[in-house]
């Protein structure tokens, strides 16, 4: 096993990896975040969730004042309530994919500084909260850090992904599990996170860290799914979840137990 006493940096994902199937996050779980925090090492969430639900999870895990992203394309202070760094969709690509979702009645969630935008369209309960835009003119001048497109039908989610794929300036970062798998029945709506190119977890880990003069090998992290491979590309040490998307396993120096088991916990009270 790994010299984890040089770490200066946990970075966890929320869903699928530091929260339960009922998305919590357990005392058994906090307990040792908080400790992390107290000796001193930074704890920081790492989602594709919108900034709200990020700094709402950090606090209740007792993490660091910093809250990364949609994908890592804003981190947040939520102490001085500034951003540390952020990377926008920009309008004209926001546009072309609000008129395609109108066009073809799919539910768009946009992630925002503090709120999330949406059409009138919905299809998952998570976003019930969203403020509807009528208008996608609206949105000029408003930083939009990820788009976030739901469908409960397959192929409609299917044509969306290659006319996403074509603009020049957008990614997709991550797919739901049932879409990967093309369920075509699947009773969860199916989900793609849609990125500016220039952003990723990755890239916001390695800002903070370097902005920290922190080392690589002094971090590490936790997570599940593909839009983590970036983050682990990142940190000298990883921990993929139990549960975790095969793909991440493959590369992670050291596998835990489920979300549903605490496997952040399990791990951190072994070896840290």
């Amino acid at each position: 096993m790994d010299n984890f006493e040089k770490i200066k940096a946990v970075f966890l994902d929320i869903d699928g990896t530091l929260a339960n199937s009922n998305r919590e996050i357990s005392d058994i779980n906090k307990l040792p975040l908080k400790r992390m925090k107290d000796k001193g090492i930074f704890v920081v969430l790492c989602s594709g969730r919108s900034n709200k639900d990020v700094c709402e999870y950090s606090k209740q895990a007792f993490a660091s004042d910093y809250a990364i992203s949609s994908n890592g394309a804003q981190i947040y202070n939520y102490k001085t309530k500034k951003n540390f760094y952020s990377d926008e969709v920009n309008y004209k690509d926001l546009k072309a994919v609000w008129e395609f979702c109108e066009k073809n009645s799919l539910e768009l969630v946009l992630n925002a500084k503090d709120v999330q935008y949406g059409n009138k369209v919905f299809c998952s309960d998570m976003y019930k909260d969203k403020i509807i835009i009528n208008d996608v003119q609206k949105l000029k001048g408003i930083e939009i850090f990820q788009i976030i497109i739901n469908s409960n039908k397959y192929q409609e989610l299917h044509e969306c992904e290659n006319f996403i794929l074509e603009i020049e300036n957008l990614k997709i970062a991550n797919y739901s599990r049932e879409y990967i798998a093309k369920q075509m029945n699947s009773k969860e709506p199916y989900y793609m996170f849609v990125n500016s190119k220039s952003t990723d977890k990755g890239i916001a880990i390695t800002k903070f860290l370097n902005e920290m003069n922190i080392k690589r090998e002094e971090a590490i992290c936790f997570g599940d799914r593909i839009n983590d491979i970036t983050m682990f590309n990142s940190c000298g040490n990883t921990v993929a979840m139990k549960n975790a998307d095969q793909e991440l396993k493959n590369i992670a120096n050291h596998i835990t137990l489920s979300n549903d088991e605490n496997g952040v916990a399990d791990f951190l009270n072994k070896y840290m």
